[in-house]
């Protein structure tokens, strides 16, 4: 399998965006002093922005690689 770079690299910033959204759901579930709507309201953002980042690499970014 011979990937071309832009490829590889679109797979791994979707990586690390996917740490970080990972990373920012342990700490809003684990914060102490959150309602647990205030939980979910910040887990929804979380995953919105990873969600709207990840359609932006998958969908524009390639688009200005040719």
């Amino acid at each position: 399998m011979n990937f071309p770079f832009r490829v590889i690299l679109a797979l791994v910033v979707i990586g690390a965006f996917a740490g970080i959204a990972v990373w920012g759901i342990v700490v809003v579930l684990r914060a102490k002093s959150l309602t647990e709507a205030q939980r979910m309201i910040g887990l929804g953002g979380i995953l919105l922005v990873m969600a709207l980042l990840t359609a932006w690499v998958v969908f524009f970014w390639p688009a200005y690689w040719d």
